[in-house]
C-alpha cells in the first residue's frame, strides 16, 4: 500500500561541521535515498503553521522508522532543498516531516 503513496525519490543529507583555516565549514553529506510523498501545502495549512510558531510549505511522507532531527538534516527533492521546521509525526505507517525551502 505504501507503494501507491511514496513515488518520490528524495535524499536524506545530514551536518558536518569542519575546522578550515578561515573557522568552522557546514557540510552536508548525503545519508540515504528514500522513497517519499513531499505535499505542496495550502494556505490554510500554512496558516495553521504559522499560529504555531512555525514556517512550513511542505509535507514529506517518509517511511516509519526514518528519524530526521531538525538542525541537523535536509532533504533534497527534485532539484529543491527542503529544511525541517517541526519535529515528525508519526501516523500508521509513515512519518510526517513539516519543511520548508531554504
Amino acid at each position: 500500500m505504501l507503494s501507491n503513496i511514496l513515488r518520490s525519490k528524495v535524499t536524506l543529507q545530514k551536518k558536518t561541521i569542519s575546522q578550515g583555516p578561515l573557522g568552522s565549514i557546514v557540510t552536508y553529506i548525503p545519508v540515504h535515498e528514500y522513497y517519499a510523498r513531499v505535499i505542496p501545502l495550502d494556505v490554510r495549512t500554512i496558516a495553521q503553521f504559522m499560529q504555531l510558531g512555525t514556517v512550513a510549505s511542505y509535507e514529506v511522507v517518509i517511511r516509519k522508522g526514518v528519524t530526521v532531527t531538525l538542525g541537523n538534516h535536509r532533504i533534497l527533492w527534485r532539484g529543491k532543498t527542503l529544511e525541517p521546521t517541526a519535529t515528525q509525526t508519526e501516523k500508521d505507517e509513515v512519518s510526517i516531516i513539516p519543511c520548508k525551502e531554504i
